[in-house]
Formats: C-alpha cells, sequence, structure tokens
C-alpha cells in the first residue's frame, strides 16, 4: 500500500478516466483475467522497453553503454521491472472473497464519488457469488 507520505501516482480525477477503459479490457477478457494479463504484458513485451535489460556494459553504471555512446535510454538494469511490477501490486491489500474492497478518503474525493455509477455485475462477480454459494451448499451438507 501507499506508506502516508508517499502519494498515489493518480489523481482521483485520473484514476476514474482509466476506469472505462479498463473495465472494457476485462469485459473483453470475459472474466479470465489471465487474458487481461496476457493481452497487457503482451502489449509491454511488444510496444515498451519494459521487457528490455540492459547488457552488463550498458549503461548500467553510467560510464558505457547508452549513456557514454549517446543512444536513446531505454531499458532496466536486471530485476528492476520484475520489482516496480511487484511493488504495483502490493500497493493494494489483498481482501477475503466476498468483502467489499476498502475504500480511502484520499482515493475518492466527493466530485469523482458523485459521477460513479452503479455498475451492471461483471461475470467475475458472478463466478464469485456462484463459488461462494456452492462452498455454502458444501458446507451445510
Amino acid at each position: 500500500m501507499n506508506s502516508p507520505s508517499t502519494p498515489p501516482l493518480l489523481t482521483p480525477s485520473e484514476l476514474q478516466r482509466f476506469e472505462a477503459p479498463l473495465i472494457a479490457l476485462a469485459n473483453m477478457s470475459n472474466g479470465d483475467l489471465r487474458k487481461l494479463f496476457y493481452a497487457f504484458f503482451s502489449f509491454l513485451h511488444r510496444r515498451t522497453d519494459f521487457y528490455c535489460v540492459f547488457p552488463d556494459d550498458d549503461g548500467v553504471d553510467g560510464s558505457s553503454g547508452a549513456a557514454a555512446t549517446g543512444r536513446r535510454n531505454m531499458g532496466f538494469k536486471p530485476g528492476q521491472a520484475e520489482q516496480i511490477l511487484l511493488a504495483s501490486f502490493r500497493q493494494f491489500p489483498l481482501r477475503k472473497v466476498g468483502h467489499p474492497p476498502a475504500v480511502s478518503a484520499a482515493a475518492v474525493s466527493k466530485t469523482s464519488a458523485s459521477k460513479i455509477e452503479a455498475s451492471p455485475q461483471t461475470e467475475t462477480d458472478k463466478v464469485e457469488k456462484s463459488n461462494l454459494n456452492n462452498e455454502t451448499i458444501k458446507n451445510n451438507s
């Protein structure tokens, strides 16, 4: 999670602008987040330098490689992209199935809260509810 001294990367209004495209992408995956992750990481691999690693002699210490030759600075030190990914994942707490996500006051402003509309139940919600009902039936039998 963000520490009290670390502000979020996006303001509530910026985060709200990401909501509709992300919901559309999640819907395109038909409830299978593995498809969404595959498409996202495929995009990062094909269209960004997220999967590019500095060669041992290419700019890691700033004295050689890209910086010394004037080439464009691209890529990451070995393990750095994974650290970014894990830090991003760990910004938010895990929660038990069936519990609503905790919303901090900083995450939702009065203006963005008034714009949020109730969304229809997603396929993932339906599957989670079905799994929860099936587990309840098994426990009661």
